[in-house]
């Protein structure tokens, strides 16, 4: 005879299977960056499927197993992003710090050229007085 907890055994995988393809759609990178927290729930959610599975509709077993697989989603996916977040802002400002500099020596260039072509201009008016001087 079959027995009922057999019987809910290909469920409760069907489910984790489940749970599992929906986690890892979550974590899905299409160049955004997620919500906060996915990685944390996801595996939270992966790992109460997983502590179902294991010790079957023991609410203790699930909650061990949702605090084991929301550790491991922190660690994994939302430090991850955290990091890659924290790279790029830092990449923006060295963006902004280069373009200042840039802009900084553009004005520096552009205030000397000014400069030399006012000094050209008054050592040539300087000549032409003293060539209508000298004639």
């Amino acid at each position: 005879m079959i027995k009922l907890r057999d019987m809910a055994r290909p469920r409760s995988v069907a489910l984790l299977l489940g749970v599992a393809a929906l986690a890892l759609a979550g974590c899905e990178n299409t160049g955004g960056t997620g919500s906060p927290g996915i990685g944390t729930a996801a595996g939270a959610a992966a790992g109460a499927g997983a502590g179902r599975l294991l010790f079957g509709n023991n609410t203790t077993g699930m909650l061990i197993g949702g605090a084991a697989g929301g550790l491991a989603g922190n660690m994994m996916l939302d430090r991850q992003a955290e990091a890659r977040q924290q790279q790029e802002r830092a990449a923006a400002q060295d963006a902004a710090m280069q373009r200042q500099l840039d802009f900084e020596r553009q004005r520096a260039l552009q205030a000397a050229e000014t400069e030399r072509e006012i000094e050209e201009r008054r050592l040539f008016e300087q000549w032409q007085r003293e060539r209508s001087a000298s004639s």
